[in-house]
This record gives structure tokens, C-alpha cells and sequence, in this order.
């Protein structure tokens, strides 16, 4: 059974008031960030490898701190409630789970979600996620622009939903990612579902690695931070790179995410990939985008949990 998904081989394959504290057990995901306004963002990092759980808590004894989030890539036949999302919840992250309708041997194919081909399977997972319990977002099948249509992705979506919803699961904010791209072309209304609960985006800078312009955070991200903003709605950065260039260039582009990300309040969540796949983003990559990184963690704006 598939445990892991990366990048790489994406892209190769296509009421209750009690007392004067209040509890996250009182509290549902949206009342929390409601409470905060806007008063910081969720800081973490997507961290994928063959033991994810010892190599996140290494990281974060690097960086001195807990993440808020941990991102979790799952293909279509993984279990949402496994060791690593277990563990995320154990102990107090907010997972990102990333669920694909992708499996080894292919795509699953969308209308046929979207019929109800699936329902056993779906019904299934929603009960396992509803067993993990805790809270976080559900991101079903980020990135779908280039898999195929806009209404056969919107009506596979609204079916998972559905069904999760129906089956009780609570706590996960149903986030719809698109590529920042998609965003620049003024196409992301296309692929929103009727209901959601909020607007997620993945964005790089990958500069030589794809022979393209060295682009700012602040370039990326706009056009989904003006998208999400004239909605009234809140704005997900679920992945975010950057890869190396000159000396102290990455370090400055992660400066400068954490300079807008603070004057932007729609931005409630930041998570940076820290992965080498279709380019380098590790933030080990130089010891100055790493201490940036850090210093970006020990901001009291990124504390938000």
C-alpha cells in the first residue's frame, strides 16, 4: 500500500461556555481563527521522507519550537487515520491532509467519484478521519488543474464532502488548493466548488531549476491573497519553495514571505515545502535560508497554534 506521495512522482505522473479559559475542546477550527482575527498565522512545514515523524520532531529541535501544522501527501488508497497523521494530532499539530484521487497505477477518475463509484471507499476514510479526530484541513485532491475539467472536479468534490460531512466528521476546514498560476490567469473561479470552506494555494520560486524569472513571495502569492480578499475570505498558503540563486537570496526571499505574510491578515497559514524533488527546496540548503526560516518561526505573528 502506498504510505507517501511526493511531488516529484505527482508530476511525473501527470456551545458550550464553561469558565473564563477557553479549550480547543469548546471550539471548533473556524471559532478559533474567528477568536484570533487577525492575529497571526499558522506556521509549519510540509517535512516527507521515509520516517516523517522522527525527521518533523528533528526539525523542530532545530528550529526551538513546535510547528502549528504538518502537511500530509496521501494517495487515494492510504488510510487518513495512519502512524503519521495519529501522531500529528497526539501531539496538538493541525494536520494538512492532502488526499489524491491518484493511486500507482493512475488517476481515479473524478465523474466517477462523482457518480458514486466510490462511496464504500470515501465512506470509509471518513470514518477513519473521524476516528483520528482533532482539527485541521482537508484539501481533496490539491492542484487539479491540469488532470481535467473544472465541473467533473468540482462535482467529485462536492461528493467527498458530502459524504464526510454526513458521516460526522468535525474539526477539518475544507480548503481548495489551486496553483498560484492559476490564480495570475484570473481562472481560479472556475474550479470552486458551491461550498467550501476556504481557498488554499501552492506557489514557487524556482527560478533556474525551471528556467524561469526569479519571482518574490510577494509576486507569487497576490493574485490568490486579491482573489481571496475581494471574497471576504481567508487565504491558505498550503505550499510554499524557493530555491537557491546567489548567496543570501533565499534567505531574503524567505524575509520577505515573512514581511508580507505579517501585513497580509488574510494569510492564516504558511506552510513551507522543505523537500528536494522537481527542484530544490530544502531549507537546509544554505545555513542562511535555514536561520531565516527560524528566525520567521520565532516570530510572535507566526505563534499562532
Amino acid at each position: 500500500m502506498d504510505r507517501t506521495i511526493d511531488r516529484r512522482s505527482f508530476l511525473k505522473r501527470s456551545a458550550a461556555a464553561g469558565t473564563a479559559a477557553v479549550g480547543l475542546s469548546v471550539y471548533g477550527l473556524g471559532d478559533l481563527e474567528a477568536l484570533a482575527g487577525n492575529a497571526g498565522c499558522r506556521w509549519g512545514a510540509l517535512i516527507q521522507s521515509s520516517d516523517p515523524i522522527a525527521d518533523v520532531r528533528k526539525m523542530e529541535r532545530r528550529m526551538g519550537r513546535k510547528f502549528a501544522t504538518t502537511h500530509h501527501r496521501l494517495p487515494w488508497t492510504n488510510d487518513l487515520d495512519n502512524k503519521f497523521t495519529r501522531w500529528s494530532v497526539q501531539t496538538n499539530h493541525k494536520p494538512i491532509v492532502s488526499w489524491f484521487a491518484r493511486t500507482k497505477a493512475g488517476p481515479v477518475s473524478w465523474r466517477a467519484i462523482a457518480d458514486g463509484r466510490h462511496d464504500g471507499w470515501i465512506t470509509s476514510q471518513a470514518r477513519s478521519l473521524r476516528s483520528l479526530g482533532g482539527q485541521g484541513y482537508m484539501c481533496f485532491h490539491k492542484e487539479p488543474e491540469d488532470e481535467g475539467n473544472p465541473n467533473d472536479y468540482k462535482a467529485a468534490y462536492t461528493r467527498v464532502r458530502k459524504i464526510f460531512k454526513n458521516t460526522g466528521v468535525s474539526g477539518y476546514k475544507w480548503v481548495v488548493v489551486l496553483t498560484a498560476a492559476t490564480f495570475l490567469k484570473g481562472e481560479a473561479g472556475r474550479w470552486l466548488p458551491n461550498q467550501y470552506e476556504g481557498i488554499g494555494v501552492d506557489g514557487y520560486n524556482r527560478h533556474r531549476c525551471f528556467g524561469v524569472d526569479w519571482r518574490s513571495f510577494k509576486k507569487i502569492f497576490a493574485p490568490s491573497r486579491q482573489f481571496a480578499r475581494t471574497r471576504g475570505e481567508k487565504l491558505y498558503v498550503i505550499e510554499a519553495g524557493c530555491v537557491e540563486r546567489n548567496p543570501g537570496e533565499k534567505a531574503r526571499w524567505l524575509r520577505e514571505a515573512r514581511s508580507t505574510v505579517k501585513s497580509w491578515p488574510e494569510i492564516k497559514v504558511f506552510s513551507y515545502n522543505h523537500e528536494n524533488t522537481d527542484c530544490n527546496y530544502l531549507l537546509t540548503s544554505s545555513r542562511s535560508a535555514f536561520d531565516a526560516f527560524k528566525a520567521m518561526g520565532r516570530d510572535t505573528y507566526f505563534k499562532l497554534r
